[in-house]
């Protein structure tokens, strides 16, 4: 159904975006993590010093970067075994590693100009958390799935 017909405004994405806090690539992993738990967001793109997007790192890659090699080390489905010593140090190898060693490259953003739809679809056909919101080709701001979402059902209801 139309837009037009059915009334419906969209929700510009400057309403619903996050400022972008970024991190530096050459930053700790536990720094990116910081982060995300500070602002709780689940992705924080990575910006050098230029102001360049390099990538974005997510929660799930953060944890990707230590899980592998975390189970290899565990004897067991317990956390307490005689390497527990070595999973901690290999965890706080992981966290200590630069973020440009677990970030992605692949960044999923649109311009702020577009609408909610798009970035919705963006994220979708991405298979992303969250979007970098751009203008004139610079980072802006942030906008995830549940602040997207969030609008969304705000909207339904207020019509």
């Amino acid at each position: 159904m139309d837009r037009e017909a059915t009334g419906r405004k969209d929700i510009l994405l400057k309403e619903i975006m996050h400022e972008c806090i970024s991190v530096d690539p050459d930053a700790p992993a536990r720094d990116a993590l910081d982060v995300m738990l500070e602002h709780r967001i689940p992705a924080v793109p990575v910006i050098d010093q230029e102001g360049h997007l390099e990538g974005v790192i997510t929660d799930a890659l953060l944890l990707d970067s230590a899980v592998p090699q975390y189970l290899k080390i565990l004897e067991s489905f317990t956390f307490v075994s005689e390497k527990a010593d070595q999973w901690v140090h290999y965890m706080t190898q992981a966290a200590d590693k630069p973020v440009r060693e677990v970030m992605s490259r692949e960044i999923s953003q649109i311009d702020l100009g577009h609408s909610e739809i798009e970035a919705a679809h963006r994220m979708v056909h991405d298979g992303v958390p969250s979007v970098v919101v751009t203008e004139d080709g610079k980072p802006i701001g942030v906008v995830n799935r549940l602040d997207l979402y969030a609008a969304i059902v705000e909207r339904d209801q207020a019509s």
